[in-house]
C-alpha cells in the first residue's frame, strides 16, 4: 500500500441545513487530509455506506438520538471499513470492521461509542451484508418483532414500510416464530407484490392504492395482534383502529415525517390504548448492543435454513454519496440500500 502522505481523502461533507427534504446540493465534495490517529483511535479506509432514514434527523440542528452533524462536517453513515493503522490493541492492520463512520475515504473510528465497533470475521456470505441482515436493518427488524413485539404463535402480525431495510426482513422473523398471518403495507402494486413473493408475507396492502382500513378489516377481521410500525402518522393511527385487545404496537420509526423535525404530532387515536389494553414499545438498537452477537448468529440460522430472503440494492461511486440519501424518502427499490466505494485489499 502506497504510503498514506501521498493519498487523497475524498469527502461529502454537509454545506448547509436542509429545508424540508434532504437534496444531493446540501452537500459539497471536498478533497481533505489524512487524520493522523492517537491513543485509542483507529484509522479505517472507507469500502461501504449504508444509508438508513435516521440519517436525515442527524442533519436537524437537534440531530435526534446522536449529535447533529454540524456545517462543514463529514456526513455521518453507518459503515464497513478496513483498518489502515491501529492505536487500539484490538484492531490490527486489515481488519474490517463495522459501526458508525462518514463519508470520506479515511477517517478515525473509535470504540467508545454508543455501539461496538464490530471486528468482522472471515464468512462465506458478502462483506455487504453486514450493513443489512446482519446490521442496522436486520438486528432492528430482529429485536423488534423477538422483543419488542414478542411475537407469538398464532399472532396476526401487520409491518409497514415492508420492502425497506427492516420491513423486509420482519415478517419473516415472525413466520420463524410461528405467526399465523403476516401482512406487509408497502406503496405501489409492485413494491406490494415482492413482498409477497420474496419476504414471507402472506399479503399485502397498497397505501397508495387502496384503503388501509378497508384492507385491513377484510384480512384481519379479528384484529391485529402485534403492529410494526416504521412510518408513523396516519398510518399509525389507523391501525390504532384495528388493534385486537391487548395487543402490542412496536414504535421504531416515523417515515410519514420525512425526520425533517424531533417534534412529530402524536396519534389522535391513542385512547384506544386505553380501551383495548393495548402495550406500546419504543425500540433503539443502542439498548441491545450487548445482545448483538446472538442475535445475529440467529439471523444467520435462519438464513441458512432458507427462512429469511436477503435483498441488497448496491450502487457503486463515491460521487454517487449525496444522491443516494433522498431516494429513502422517494421510492428506492426494496433491501438495504448500500454504497460501495472499494474494495477490501
Amino acid at each position: 500500500m502506497a504510503s498514506t502522505q501521498a493519498l487523497i481523502n475524498r469527502q461529502w461533507i454537509l454545506a448547509k441545513r436542509p429545508e424540508g427534504a434532504v437534496k444531493p446540493t446540501d452537500f459539497i465534495f471536498n478533497k481533505g487530509e489524512l487524520p493522523v490517529p492517537g491513543d485509542g483511535d483507529v484509522l479505517v479506509r472507507s469500502l461501504y455506506f449504508g444509508y438508513d432514514a435516521s440519517q436525515r434527523i442527524w442533519l436537524t440542528e437537534d440531530g435526534g438520538y446522536m449529535p447533529s452533524i454540524q456545517i462543514g462536517e463529514s456526513m455521518r453513515a453507518v459503515g464497513i471499513g478496513q483498518v489502515i493503522e491501529s492505536c487500539d490493541p484490538d484492531y490490527a492492520t486489515g481488519d474490517l470492521v463495522e459501526g458508525f463512520m462518514s463519508w470520506q475515504d479515511y477517517l478515525i473510528v473509535r470504540n467508545d461509542g454508543p455501539m461496538p465497533l464490530r471486528k468482522l470475521p472471515k464468512a462465506n456470505f458478502p462483506l455487504s451484508w453486514n450493513l443489512g441482515i446482519f446490521g442496522v436493518g436486520g438486528l432492528t427488524a430482529y429485536f423488534g418483532v423477538v422483543d419488542g413485539l414478542r411475537v407469538q404463535p398464532g399472532d396476526t402480525v401487520v409491518i409497514s414500510a415492508a420492502t425497506g431495510a427492516t420491513g423486509s426482513l420482519a415478517g419473516a422473523i415472525a413466520r420463524a416464530l410461528g405467526a399465523q398471518k403476516v401482512i406487509g403495507i408497502a406503496g405501489g402494486a409492485d413494491k406490494c407484490q415482492w413482498i409477497v413473493d420474496n419476504a414471507g408475507y402472506d399479503a399485502a396492502i397498497d397505501y397508495k392504492n387502496e384503503d388501509i382500513g378497508e384492507r385491513l378489516q377484510e384480512l384481519c377481521p379479528q384484529g391485529v395482534n402485534a403492529y410494526f410500525d416504521n412510518v408513523g402518522g396516519d398510518m399509525l393511527d389507523t391501525l390504532l383502529l384495528h388493534m385486537a385487545p391487548e395487543g402490542r404496537v412496536l414504535i421504531c420509526g416515523a417515515m410519514s415525517s420525512g425526520y425533517t423535525d424531533v417534534k412529530l404530532q402524536g396519534p389522535s387515536n391513542y385512547m384506544r390504548i386505553c380501551t383495548h389494553k393495548l402495550t406500546v414499545r419504543g425500540m433503539h438498537l443502542f439498548f441491545y448492543k450487548d445482545e448483538i452477537p446472538a442475535a445475529a448468529a440467529q439471523l444467520a440460522a435462519w438464513v441458512e435454513e432458507g427462512k429469511l430472503h436477503v435483498e441488497e440494492n448496491i450502487h457503486e461511486g463515491f460521487e454517487k454519496a449525496p444522491g443516494l440519501l433522498p431516494t429513502i424518502f422517494s421510492g428506492k427499490q426494496p433491501g438495504k440500500l448500500i454504497l460501495k466505494v472499494a474494495n477490501a485489499s
